[in-house]
């Protein structure tokens, strides 16, 4: 036979006196990976040539000097989680590419993906980038149209 103990709320169906904890509430969560230095250039024809993506991870954090320690822990993994990854026993979790890519300084792992799927990877040009190329194509445009009126001013005289 189970006995309720009166005078005590927390055995009861009485409403909880805890604290509404963050995770209920529309609070967005900052992620604290710190971006390392830049590391040499990533060798795309290397990093094409590797047969895996486990090599092109292996190769992206000896790029960057980094111990497995050192790219695991930020990524909020243990390391049971991280030698199933290296093993190929588990996949790496795909949302953390951009993370990687901050700790380690490089895209290696990235471009093998893409090109394993036939991608080739470029980086978006920024606005103002966009914006310099189209006045760089006007400004031809008038060049070739001011030489062409020059060209029929002289051809007339």
């Amino acid at each position: 036979m189970q006995k309720r103990m009166a005078g005590a709320p927390f055995f009861g169906n009485e409403k909880d006196s805890q604290r509404v904890g963050t995770d209920s509430l529309s609070v967005v969560q900052l992620d604290f990976v710190t971006p390392r230095k830049a590391c040499p250039p990533v060798d795309k024809a290397y990093v094409i040539s590797l047969p895996s993506f486990r090599r092109a991870l292996r190769y992206s954090l000896s790029l960057a000097d980094l111990e497995p320690k050192q790219v695991y822990d930020p990524l909020g993994m243990d390391k049971a989680t991280w030698s199933r990854i290296e093993n190929g026993a588990q996949a790496f979790p795909p949302d953390q590419l951009g993370n990687l890519a901050l700790i380690t300084g490089n895209d290696a792992p990235l471009i093998w993906l893409a090109h394993s799927r036939g991608y080739e990877l470029r980086p978006l040009k920024s606005e103002l980038q966009e914006r310099l190329e189209a006045a760089e194509a006007r400004a031809l445009e008038a060049e070739r149209q001011n030489a062409l009126m020059r060209e029929l001013l002289t051809g007339r005289k």
